[in-house]
């Protein structure tokens, strides 16, 4: 009957869907190759956390492709010789470790939208799981709620050609909120340690990072990878990203994993995450922010915020966390008899 035909006809159109929608990504060894079809004006999401992480081999395939006006979404923008600082705008948290990078901001030769960490990684987050925004506290009286954060200076630095535009706010609870949209992009290029044939992505340690939700909020995911094995051998409770994700995967040929600042517990003198000498007009903040007799867990910055965990009383117990997500953040390791790369 017509019934029965248009039902089989939708049924079918639904399982090639989900056919085409299941097969293998499309295995690569050279990075060009796998980014070669980026076109101009592309929004890029870029992993990694500092040099950890990063897609460094699709990074490079991309310098080489030579795609121009790229939006580039990612919490870092490298050091000066080396990862995101070759590419131009920029949606970023931090570019403090590229002077280059920063000169060429300050110049006016590129657009940084700067967006707090943690609202960058929600913001990625929401855009994968399709919430369109969300309210956060952070940011909330600042320019990045009230507006007017540089985001393209002039020439001489001294004018702001491009500015944030002023957020939405609301009160919840007493609490003021700024509203914050989420972030989506073309491509997604991310770093895993381990891939299966059928796409499954394993992160090893802090390398997971930023880019487990970039995975889920761009269009085509091309995964970066240091081992592909067959499909099955990953047990699925291992599994970080379903290949459902994943369009592209690379197998890189090599890795620098350069150290972006070596640095290790000295044998004398202040302990990792020591000050030798502790400013007096920091002491009182540090005092008033611990506090003794409940579970406490401190998120420690980049910067300032981590000369706090100098000023923990002693005898109190504190479980700090760094930015990247350590919890249970110790010192510097100490000097090891051989340094070795893992």
């Amino acid at each position: 009957s017509p019934s029965q035909f248009t039902s089989s006809a939708v049924l079918s159109r639904r399982w090639l869907g989900l056919s085409a929608a299941l097969r293998s990504p499309k295995l690569f060894t050279d990075p060009l190759e796998a980014v070669k079809d980026i076109p101009d004006g592309s929004r890029i999401l870029v992993g990694g956390f500092g040099l950890c992480g990063i897609p460094e081999n699709l990074i490079d395939g991309l310098h080489r492709h030579g795609a121009k006006d790229l939006t580039v979404i990612s919490n870092n923008a490298g050091v000066d010789d080396f990862g995101l600082g070759r590419l131009l705008r920029m949606v970023s948290s931090y570019v403090g470790e590229n002077a280059e990078f920063a000169r060429q901001y300050l110049s006016g030769e590129l657009e940084v939208e700067l967006t707090p960490q943690g609202t960058l990684a929600e913001r990625i987050r929401a855009g994968g799981a399709g919430i369109p925004a969300f309210y956060t506290p952070t940011g909330y009286g600042t320019l990045i709620h009230e507006g007017g954060a540089p985001i393209k200076y002039g020439e001489s630095g001294k004018s702001v050609l491009i500015a944030s535009d002023q957020r939405e706010d609301r009160q919840f609870d007493g609490l003021n909120y700024v509203l914050e949209r989420a972030i989506t992009g073309d491509f997604a290029l991310v770093k895993a340690w381990r891939a299966d044939k059928a796409g499954n992505l394993v992160f090893r340690k802090t390398a997971n990072n930023f880019n487990a939700p970039m995975c889920t909020a761009a269009k085509v995911t091309i995964a970066e990878v240091e081992e592909i094995v067959e499909t099955g051998e990953i047990p699925p409770e291992q599994v970080h990203i379903p290949g459902i994700y994943v369009k592209r995967l690379l197998r890189g040929a090599a890795y620098e994993k350069a150290i972006e600042r070596r640095t290790l517990r000295k044998a004398s003198g202040p302990a990792g995450g020591e000050v030798g000498v502790r400013p007096a007009s920091a002491s009182p903040p540090g005092r008033c922010e611990f506090k003794d007799g409940i579970v406490r867990v401190s998120d420690l910055g980049i910067g300032m915020p981590m000369l706090a965990a100098s000023f923990i009383p002693a005898g109190m117990k504190v479980h700090l966390q760094s930015e990247n997500g350590v919890l249970g953040l110790g010192p510097y390791i100490p000097q090891p008899s051989r340094w070795t790369r893992t």
